[in-house]
C-alpha cells in the first residue's frame, strides 16, 4: 500500500512539474536584458554611459546610487532574512504539529496570511486586487502545497536527517531551471560553492543509508517543487505588485490544502489560533524577503547560501536557548561558510562598476 501510494505521488508531481516547466518557457515576462548576464554576476546587465554593459540595478530608482557589489549584498541581505524569519515559523509549525495535522497547519497558515493581508490591500484600493496572471498564482499554490505535503509524506517514511539533507538537494534543481527557464548564466562557482555547502549539509546531519534508498525520490520530488516555486516567484516579481503575489499565493495554498484539511479537522484551541497568526504574518514577511531578494539578485545567485539556514539556526540555538552546537554542526559550517565567502568574492570581483560611470535614465 505504502508503495501504491508513492508511486502515485511520483507519477503526480512529475506530471504536474512537467506541465509547469513546459508552460514556464511560454509565460509572458516583462521586457529586459535578462538573457545575457554580466559575467559571473548574479546581476542583468544595463547599457551605461560609455556604450558598455554592466550589472542593472534591478530594485528601481531607489537603487540608482548603489554599486554592483551593493546591490549585491542587498539582495543577499534580504534572501539571509527570509531564513531568519523562516526559522520563527518552523518552530511555531513543530510546536502546532503535536496536536494539529499538517494540512490543516499549512491550511490555516495561508489562510490567517490571507486575511492579515486584506486590511492592507482594502487601504490600497481595487487596484492592489488586481492581476494580470490568476493562473500562474494557483500554479504557486499548487507548486507550494505538492511540495509541502510530498515533504510530510517523506517524513513519515524516512529518518529526520535524511530529509533534511535530501530537501537541500533544491539548489541544484533550482539552478537548472533558472538556466533553462530564465535563462540565466550558472557560473561554475554558483555551482561549486553549492556543492560544497551541500558537503557541509551531509556532515551536520550525518545521514543513514535510508537517504539514498527508492523513497527518497518523494523527497527529491518535494524540493523540485520548491525550486519551481523560487523560479515563478523570480520571473514575476518585476511584473505583478508584491501584495498581489503574497495575496493570491496564500489564497491559493489555502485553497488546495483546504482539500486535505478539512476531513481530518481537529478543533483548534484560543492559544493556537494565536500562534496560527503570528504563523500569517511570519507567511507574508518570509514571501515579501524572498521577492524582495529577487528584484536585487538572479535566483541562482541564492543557491549557495541555502546552506547558511543550518549555520543560522546553531546560533538561534545557542543564544536563544543555551544549546551548544554539535562537532558535526562547527565541522559542517567549517565548510559551509567558506564556500559562501568564496561566492561573495567570485560574484562581486568582475561587476563592480567604475565610480565615475552613471546609468542612463
Amino acid at each position: 500500500m505504502a508503495r501504491c501510494r508513492v508511486g502515485t505521488l511520483v507519477l503526480l508531481t512529475v506530471t504536474t512539474v512537467a506541465l509547469l516547466f513546459a508552460g514556464g518557457v511560454c509565460f509572458s515576462a516583462p521586457a529586459r536584458d535578462s538573457s545575457r548576464l554580466f559575467a559571473g554576476s548574479g546581476l542583468p546587465k544595463h547599457r551605461v554611459s560609455d556604450g558598455r554593459d554592466r550589472p542593472a540595478l534591478a530594485a528601481g530608482a531607489s537603487a540608482a546610487s548603489m554599486s554592483a557589489s551593493q546591490v549585491y549584498f542587498t539582495g543577499i541581505g534580504w534572501y539571509l532574512m527570509h531564513f531568519v524569519v523562516s526559522i520563527g515559523n518552523d518552530s511555531i509549525m513543530k510546536f502546532l504539529g503535536e496536536n494539529l495535522p499538517p494540512f490543516q497547519i499549512v491550511f490555516l497558515r495561508f489562510s490567517a496570511a490571507a486575511l492579515v493581508l486584506l486590511p492592507v490591500l482594502l487601504f490600497q484600493g481595487r487596484s492592489a486586487f488586481k492581476s494580470a496572471r490568476l493562473s500562474m498564482h494557483a500554479a504557486r499554490g499548487l507548486l507550494l502545497a505538492l511540495g509541502i505535503g510530498l515533504w510530510c509524506f517523506g517524513l513519515n517514511l524516512m529518518p529526520f536527517a535524511s530529509c533534511v539533507v535530501i530537501n537541500n538537494t533544491m539548489p541544484f534543481f533550482k539552478m537548472l531551471f533558472a538556466q533553462l527557464i530564465l535563462g540565466e548564466k550558472v557560473g561554475k562557482q554558483r555551482w561549486l560553492a553549492s556543492l560544497a555547502g551541500f558537503i557541509g549539509c551531509l556532515i551536520v546531519f550525518n545521514p543513514t543509508a535510508a537517504t539514498f534508498q527508492p523513497q527518497s525520490l518523494v523527497l527529491l520530488l518535494s524540493a523540485c517543487c520548491f525550486a519551481m516555486l523560487d523560479i515563478f516567484n523570480k520571473k514575476y516579481t518585476a511584473s505583478e505588485t508584491v501584495t498581489s503575489m503574497l495575496f493570491y499565493g496564500a489564497i491559493s495554498t489555502a485553497a488546495i490544502a483546504a482539500v486535505r484539511a478539512i476531513p481530518h479537522w481537529v478543533p483548534v484551541t484560543t492559544s493556537q489560533f494565536a500562534l496560527i497568526g503570528c504563523l500569517g504574518v511570519g507567511a507574508n514577511f518570509l514571501l515579501y524577503c524572498l521577492l524582495k531578494a529577487f528584484k536585487y539578485v538572479d535566483a541562482s545567485a541564492t543557491c549557495p547560501y541555502r546552506y547558511t539556514e543550518f549555520v543560522l539556526s546553531a546560533l538561534a540555538g545557542f543564544f536563544l536557548f543555551k544549546e551548544l552546537p554539535s562537532k558535526s554542526t562547527l565541522l559542517g559550517s567549517c565548510i559551509i561558510l567558506p564556500s559562501v565567502i568564496y561566492t561573495a568574492y567570485m560574484e562581486t570581483r568582475a561587476t563592480e562598476p567604475e565610480k565615475e560611470e552613471t546609468v542612463e535614465a
